[in-house]
Order: C-alpha cells, then structure tokens, then sequence
C-alpha cells in the first residue's frame, strides 16, 4: 500500500479501460499491460482510458474503502457502530488519533491518501496522452474537462484530512522522481481551484447535449464543487469574506442554470425508494454502480444488517448504522428524511421487529448474528440495493457525491454570512421539502445556526457532516454529547466521553507505509 508505488502500478493499470453501456452499466476490459505511450493510439483507448479514472475515483468509497466513510461518520454523532470488528467502537471516543499506522483503522481513512493518488496518475496519464490522439476539439476538451475535475476531487479529499499535499501534474513512468514533498495547503487550494476553473469551461451544461453521457462530470458539477470548496476555505479562515463571495457565486452558477432541482420527495433520489434514481435531477454527480464483476456497491458490506439477512441484494455484516438520537429528534421535528431510514424488518423465520426510537432497540429483540453484534441503531437506506436480486450478490446502488440540496445549503450559507438574511429561500427549500415550517430571519447567527442543523439531517451518510463539524470547529461538542449520552443509556458500545477533542486545525496522519515510500514527505505532528 505505498503511494509512490502506486503511482508506477496506475501507469500499467491505466491501460485497463471501462466500456459503459448505458449510464452506469460497466465492464472491465484488461487489454494489455503496455507503456502508456504504446496504448493510446485511437480514441475509443484515451475514453478506455478515462473511465478508468472514474474507477479509482469510485474505489475510493467501494472496493476495499468502504470504511472511510463509516469512520468519519463515526467520529460525528451521526454514526454508531453495531459490530466492534476494526475497533469499530472506539472510533467513536477518536481513539489513539495520533498513530500513523493503526490509529486511523486499516483500510479506513488511510486508504484515501494513496487511493485519491492512484485516481490522480490516472487524471495525468490521460491529460498528458489525449492530446496526441485525432479526434475533435470538443472530444478533446470534454476528455480534458472531466480529467481535470476528478484529479480536483481526489485532492480535495486528501488536504481536508491530511493538509498541504504534493501537486502532481504529471504521470509516474518509471522509478525516477518518486521522491514528491508536500505543497503548501494554500498551493493545494489553488491547484485545485484552476483545474475545476479549467473544467468547467470545458464542459457542457447538463442537459444541453444528447451526446454527452448524463453520468459524465458536467459544468455544474465543477461550479458545485468550487462552491464546496470555497466555503470551507472560508470557514477555515474566519469566515474571509473573498472566499465566501466565491462560494456564494459558484453556488449561484449552479442555480441559475436551471439544469438541476430538488426531487419532490427526499427518498426518490435512492434506489432502494426508486427504480429511476439514478443520475437523477437532483443529482449534480454520484458514484456509478452496475450488478457487474468489479462495479457493485459494496457498501453494504460494512453498513448492513448482519450476516443472516441477505434483505440488501447481497450478505452483508452489521459494523455500523445511523445514530438512534439522530433518528429520534429528526422524528420529533416531523422531519420526513427519517423515512430514508430502515426501522421495519421482516425476518427470516417470518416475524417481524421494529425500531423503537424511545428505547433504542429494535422490538421484539430478534436481532442476532453469527458474531453477536448489538443493534441498537437504524439503518440507512441511502447505501441499499433492494432491486438487484440478493442471489446475485452485486448491489448496484449509485452513491451520491454532490446533490442540489448541497448547492443550496451552500449558497444559504455563504450568503447569510455576507449579509445577514440573504438565502433565506434557498433554505426554505430544504426545510418545504422535509415538511418543515418556513424559517423566519431573527439574526445572522441564528439563521447560521439554522443552516448547519439542515445540514446535519439531510447529508446523514454522506461523507459531509465530519468536513462541515470541522470547519465549524463544533465535531467535539457534537461527538462528546453522542458518547456521554450513549453511556447513560447503557449502549454497549459507549464508554464514558471522547478521548481527544478535535479542533477545526485537525489533520489525520499521513500513512506509515506512504512516508516509507517516499521519503520526501514530512509527517504532520501530533494533534
């Protein structure tokens, strides 16, 4: 699992295409193991070539990844685990934070750092060999387009956990130069602003060419993740108000091209609620999946319900699932995105049990498995196949990565903080849409306040609400009220308050085995 290693195998897995069918119907295609400069001689090898970019992007939250998401889930209130395999249960007391080489749980957040790299050799193969290839120029900049925004993405995903990373804008071929020091995180931040800036220039807007695959990265999704962007930034910089006009901007972009909206009921944007979700309206861009050898959503592997129920198109094991406190006060606000939630079960000896959110367990107790795990929490449904056949055993749910409700939010946000009261009806989107009274304007804070609760019930699961706890400099006050009260209520899988406080200048550290391989490379210090 070393980086720079990594980077030298991606030049020889790059040539191992995806030929789509459809919108996110896959199939993998090894076709040889060659120098990138002998593969990429027709068209159809450089498109090969980048969906084979999409796919070490996506295997940053399948495959054997799944549990970065589950851990900075857990390290939030959001999260609790049912199953203490990986040590499940001490991520949520942030347990020994500062162990480069167990402390961030195996094949958990250590994965993305050399993940989110091979994603980038891939990015710079294909940026640096499309241009020798004859096709058209807007082949040309399409190709370009969506490199550049999944190279963006990788990174923006490795300096939120890691800091100031190394900008690597061309591929690795061959074992010179592996050697690669740190970039400033401000030198990060810019490298990632351009090629999004780039790319979207380069892209169309959705919807305004037949020809151009919905699930591919469109224009929006560039202004979407730039407002993304710039709002953290702006957080993490005391609310600098450049910043937040650029996230209020780019996020205005995104509305103003009238190529995305709310779906009318939350639950419709999941496979497991609608047979049509997928790359829906409100979707900007997500993870594509398919009931294929190598491209199913093996997600519910590790957010399951437990060995003997195959109720989620394939077995599953029962490590984590969303917080019953959660649950229950979304319940108590009248709040509809507790539907997206699973609380009936039909077991299989033909009873049932529900979840009952005044105790926290499901009623009658007829939750076991074959490793004894404790269900005491609900499970999402966000994550879930219902429709592919479980005997198959290839979920196939698409994962949402950015959403319409997102861009919203942002703009809320960015707006209100630049002047209090301004994206008030973008808020009250969200709030229509879960069944919540309008909200009305008393003060900027409050209002901002307002905005980061929204935030909290519609991302449940989503890999948001650790990066915007943080930001916010709130994750310990939230993760230390979930284990506090999880140990009054006798949940087995609490014990007492959390063991290290995070502030928003938190960073994870790097992985061992990455600085071994690369020598260059400076440790973050101990948090």
């Amino acid at each position: 699992m070393k980086t720079m290693k990594y980077y030298l195998a991606s030049v020889c897995m790059a040539v191992c295409g995806l030929a789509f069918t459809g919108c996110s119907d896959l199939e993998e295609r090894p076709l040889t193991f060659l120098n990138p400069g002998n593969f990429y001689n027709t068209e159809g090898e450089v498109d090969a070539a980048l969906n084979g970019v999409y796919n070490r992007f996506r295997n940053m939250y399948t495959a054997n990844s799944q549990m970065y998401l589950a851990n900075i889930e857990l390290f939030t209130e959001q999260g609790w685990p049912t199953y203490n395999k990986n040590s499940m249960e001490l991520l949520n007391r942030w347990y020994d934070i500062n162990n480069a080489s167990t402390g961030n749980s195996d094949r958990g957040v250590n994965r993305i750092w050399s993940a989110a790299f091979e994603a980038i050799n891939r990015a710079n193969i294909v940026l640096a060999r499309h241009q020798d290839v004859q096709m058209s120029d807007t082949q040309h900049n399409r190709i370009e387009g969506q490199a550049k925004f999944i190279r963006a993405y990788s990174l923006w995903h490795v300096i939120r956990l890691f800091g100031g990373a190394p900008v690597i804008t061309t591929y690795t071929n061959g074992l010179e130069g592996l050697e690669v020091p740190r970039n400033t995180l401000d030198e990060c931040y810019e490298s990632i602003i351009t090629d999004l800036e780039d790319a979207a220039k380069l892209l169309p807007v959705r919807g305004s060419d037949s020809s151009y695959d919905v699930w591919r990265v469109h224009q929006g999704a560039c202004h979407a993740l730039l407002g993304e962007v710039y709002l953290y930034r702006a957080s993490m910089n005391s609310n600098n108000s450049e910043y937040l006009t650029k996230a209020r901007d780019y996020s205005k972009q995104v509305i103003d091209s009238h190529a995305y909206s709310l779906m009318e009921n939350y639950t419709d944007q999941y496979w497991w609620f609608n047979e049509n979700s997928k790359n829906n309206k409100e979707s900007i861009f997500e993870l594509q999946f398919a009931p294929l050898s190598g491209q199913t959503n093996d997600m519910h592997l590790r957010f399951g319900l437990g060995r003997t129920y195959n109720y989620t198109g394939s077995g599953m094991y029962a490590r984590f699932g969303v917080s019953g406190f959660l649950y229950k006060e979304m319940l108590n606000n009248g709040d509809k995105r507790a539907n997206v939630f699973l609380s009936h079960l039909e077991l299989n000896d033909g009873t049932s049990t529900d979840y009952n959110p005044n105790t926290y367990r499901w009623e009658p107790t007829a939750i076991t498995n074959d490793r004894n795990a404790e269900h005491r929490c609900v499970f999402n449904c966000k994550y879930f196949d219902n429709r592919t056949p479980a005997s198959l055993g290839r979920p196939n749910a698409n994962f949402p990565m950015l959403r319409y409700a997102e861009v919203l939010l942002n703009y809320a946000e960015a707006a209100n903080l630049l002047q209090g009261g301004q994206g008030l009806s973008e808020l009250n989107q969200i709030r229509t849409r879960a069944g919540l009274a309008p909200y009305t304007y008393t003060s900027q804070a409050d209002m901002d306040e307002e905005i980061f609760q929204q935030r909290r019930f519609e991302f449940v699961g989503e890999g948001k609400i650790f990066y915007d706890e943080l930001r916010r400099d709130v994750i310990a006050k939230y993760a230390s009220e979930k284990c506090v009260k999880g140990t009054a209520e006798g949940i087995t899988y609490f014990d007492g308050d959390i063991l290290f406080r995070a502030n928003r200048n938190f960073l994870f550290k790097i992985p061992q085995s990455d600085l071994d391989s690369n020598p260059a490379l400076e440790q973050n210090p101990d948090n």
